[in-house]
């Protein structure tokens, strides 16, 4: 097969002023085929502002540097903002979602809490996050995923588990006896002696925080099980807490696995942020 092609209506020299870049010439492309011959219109000018277009980064030095200078500093915000959310989420503040009813009815079920690992050291009343009393921790990279991820799904995913270890979980317990203190309960109410003094008070006559306690009555058989109301005397040792859900009935806590050690406790509840209609300091 013979193709020829010829162009008809071109000015003498393209590419200088003689060439009418302002406007849309229209030119005969003439191709002869076996001998016969047909008129194609071909926008010239058209054609030259598409190839323009998709080279221009290859002509302009100066537009590729933007480019390259834009891209590189999308990366760097990128990174300053990963490298921000992972010394916040460790170092400063990070949310909690209650997922149980355990620290009813100031903290529901499904409620968001600030957690500051900046203070490990609580006070009577304070609320704490417990680290898991047992299982394995997950690796330092795979807990920093979980970080970002959970940071930016309200919590509500986690790649690698849904705690930072594989069994076991954190969790939020308020705390009502400090390292010497003796304690003891009735009535699912804590009466505690801190150390030097004479006498048994109850743990609201102790502490400075506000807050209500979950109780209602329970059948006689249920006595002596996790929901116990009634405990005899222990005094704390030296560095151990006793905690305790505010939910007395149904959470487990220090009734169960006895005082926890200060190693245990990562950080104190600051704000409550969810419900809406409960957002409060601790």
């Amino acid at each position: 097969m013979t193709l020829r092609n010829k162009v008809f209506g071109l000015p003498q020299v393209i590419g200088n002023s003689r060439f009418p870049m302002n406007s849309a010439y229209r030119y005969a492309v003439q191709i002869e085929i076996y001998g016969s011959t047909c008129l194609q219109p071909f926008n010239l000018y058209d054609s030259i502002k598409v190839t323009m277009k998709q080279n221009v980064y290859d002509y302009s030095f100066e537009m590729r540097r933007t480019r390259k200078r834009n891209i590189t500093f999308g990366l760097v915000l990128a990174l300053s903002v990963i490298l921000f959310l992972t010394l916040l989420l460790n170092l400063v503040l990070f949310p909690v979602l209650v997922r149980s009813s355990s620290m009813d009815p100031d903290i529901p079920k499904n409620g968001a809490v600030f957690i500051t690992p900046l203070v490990r050291t609580p006070g009577r009343g304070d609320v704490v996050y417990l680290s898991s009393l047992d299982g394995e921790k997950i690796p330092a990279p795979k807990a920093f995923v979980n970080r970002i991820v959970e940071f930016f799904t309200l919590q509500q995913y986690y790649p690698f588990g849904h705690t930072n270890r594989i069994s076991g979980k954190p969790m939020l317990r308020r705390v009502v006896g400090l390292p010497g203190d003796q304690i003891y309960m009735k009535d699912y109410v804590i009466y505690v002696k801190p150390r030097g003094q004479s006498q048994f008070l109850t743990e609201f006559e102790l502490s400075d925080k506000d807050y209500d306690l979950k109780i209602y009555s329970v059948p006689a058989e249920w006595d002596g099980l996790v929901s116990s109301g009634n405990m005899d005397t222990i005094t704390l040792g030296k560095d151990e807490y006793f905690v305790l859900a505010d939910n007395r009935i149904e959470a487990s806590d220090s009734r169960l696995w006895g005082p926890v050690q200060h190693s245990v406790i990562k950080g104190k509840a600051l704000l409550q942020y969810f419900p809406f209609n409960k957002i409060r300091l601790f």
